[in-house]
């Protein structure tokens, strides 16, 4: 199998020559929005009431079942890229087996991939995942030390647990002969070699992969940023990693190939936007076909291409488009008029 890693270079589009797509490259589905880690770097910590605290909950299956009943309706290629994770923790929701063999069955992606901490990665679960042949599978580290895990994800789970389960995965795909789901271990660079090092030791023998990610802010709701309160001391070297990656990026390119899907149903053209204030609609009331070629999605295209972010709650506070690490695509100077044509 391809490294996860190198995915995003593999068969790679040119974006500014296959625009504007008739259908989105890739599909977030968020089987839960609840989470039993509380990471201090996350918005899943923030004390305050908005909108993302008021609404935690899991998908209903039926739901989900809809998603998937839309996708197979809409015509043209399938999506590369169907993601059983968003804003939480998806192995929270016990239909997430259900939900990935239904996924599998209806054969709308290319791949299907998810992200989890881990901890809730029960013998039942990877069993499913390997039955059904999950493509690939992210897992988030946040420390290879007991104590500065608690300290990180406001947890009693450890590494060790962690490591535990992804030891019994992996046995599972050796029994069946399984290359699948590629097991992809990811740690926040800490900055410190004998942290990075410490990670690798820990993690390489149930890992098909294992890398680095870097930070981001999710939007901001106050005035800390989020990678200040997990880097602290090395915080410096965060922002400048940050700043040695950055372009002068005006057009955020995620609207014109994603498309995220809520628990409650709310559809965003957006992966890090928790408060909710990229929403363009919901597939209960309108289909994501029809959301897709909407107006208010091609208005909120045109605000990018436009450089009007600030006419945008969480775009005016989003700095996540400005990384190479996470978008790589320029569109700038994409003729708007074509987009309206297509429209």
């Amino acid at each position: 199998m391809i490294r996860y890693t190198d995915l995003k270079n593999t068969n790679r589009h040119n974006l500014m020559e296959v625009l504007p797509l008739a259908k989105p490259f890739t599909l977030l589905v968020e089987p839960s929005s609840l989470c039993n880690f509380h990471c201090i770097h996350c918005f899943q910590s923030l004390k305050q009431d908005n909108s993302f605290s008021r609404n935690r909950q899991n998908m209903p299956l039926g739901r989900f079942q809809r998603i998937i009943e839309q996708m197979q309706a809409w015509p043209g290629e399938k999506l590369k890229v169907l993601k059983l994770s968003l804003y939480g923790e998806p192995l929270i929701n016990q239909d997430f087996g259900e939900m990935l063999r239904l996924a599998k069955e209806a054969a709308i992606a290319d791949r299907i991939e998810t992200t989890t901490n881990a901890s809730l990665l029960t013998p039942e679960v990877a069993r499913s995942m390997v039955d059904c042949q999950l493509d690939y599978l992210r897992v988030s580290i946040y420390a290879t030390d007991a104590e500065r895990h608690r300290e990180i994800t406001g947890s009693g789970i450890t590494p060790k647990t962690i490591h535990e389960n992804l030891r019994f995965l992996q046995e599972i795909k050796r029994q069946q002969g399984s290359e699948r789901p590629f097991v992809s271990p990811k740690m926040l660079d800490t900055y410190d070699q004998t942290q990075n090092d410490a990670f690798i030791a820990m993690y390489q023998d149930v890992a098909d992969e294992l890398y680095l990610d870097k930070p981001h802010n999710w939007i901001q709701t106050d005035e800390q940023k989020f990678t200040e309160k997990i880097y602290q001391a090395n915080h410096s070297k965060a922002v400048a990693d940050f700043q040695a990656h950055s372009t002068r990026r005006i057009a955020c390119p995620m609207p014109f190939t994603t498309m995220a899907v809520r628990c409650n149903g709310d559809v965003s053209p957006c992966c890090v936007d928790f408060i909710g204030g990229t929403n363009l609609g919901n597939m209960e009331e309108k289909s994501l076909q029809d959301l897709w070629a909407s107006p208010e999605w091609l208005a909120f295209q045109i605000m990018q291409l436009e450089n009007r972010k600030t006419e945008n709650f969480s775009c005016a506070r989003c700095d996540v488009y400005l990384s190479d690490h996470y978008t790589r695509d320029n569109i700038d100077g994409f003729p708007v008029d074509k987009l309206r044509r297509q429209k």
